[in-house]
């Protein structure tokens, strides 16, 4: 009787198993297909606020003001080439007093003065940047409160670094393309 039961147990899980990773399946197809037709869009201006993260999400963006040198973080243990670094996120605040919005310049790999982020100069002046309006992940683990070293972030959430500069921030990202010179 053990024997059959424990069998029943391990075909309803393995069963539940497959039909979860059926269902990422379906998940991830949608997303991609998400990525491809928004992709195909004409850029998008953002100019002002952005109700929700999702109506932009894929497109490609065109944003205009001047970056925040005092906001720029460096998130922590991004992998390129086999090699660990920082993903740079630099706030660029929207012409006409709008919100921030946070634009990942690009990566830029550990130096010897780790775990202090690597000097990057932000460019003075407006610019107009151009990219893919990304979100970061929802979803990591944090094993310690203390994932904030000054500029050095473990996980990058949109609210927690508004609620960290004191100013609206768009909820989305722009992976800036191409990336930043040097990055």
């Amino acid at each position: 009787l053990v024997p059959t039961a424990a069998a029943l147990v391990m075909i309803a899980l393995t069963v539940s198993l497959g039909r979860w990773q059926a269902d990422r399946a379906d998940e991830k197809a949608g997303r991609q297909a998400l990525l491809d037709a928004r992709g195909a869009e004409a850029p998008l201006w953002l100019t002002g606020s952005v109700r929700s993260a999702e109506d932009v999400l894929f497109r490609r963006v065109r944003v205009k003001g001047h970056f925040a040198p005092a906001g720029q973080v460096f998130v922590d243990n991004r992998i390129h080439g086999g090699r660990a670094g920082f993903h740079v996120m630099t706030p660029l605040a929207l012409e006409g007093a709008g919100p921030l919005v946070l634009v990942n310049r690009g990566w830029i790999a550990r130096t010897a003065s780790y775990p202090a982020a690597p000097d990057v100069p932000v460019p003075a002046g407006t610019h107009v940047v151009e990219g893919l309006a990304t979100v970061p992940p929802a979803r990591y683990v944090e094993l310690s409160g203390d994932t904030v070293a000054g500029n050095v972030w473990q996980n990058l959430s949109s609210a927690r670094y508004a609620g960290s500069v004191g100013r609206e921030v768009l909820p989305v990202v722009v992976l800036a393309t191409p990336p930043g010179p040097g990055l």
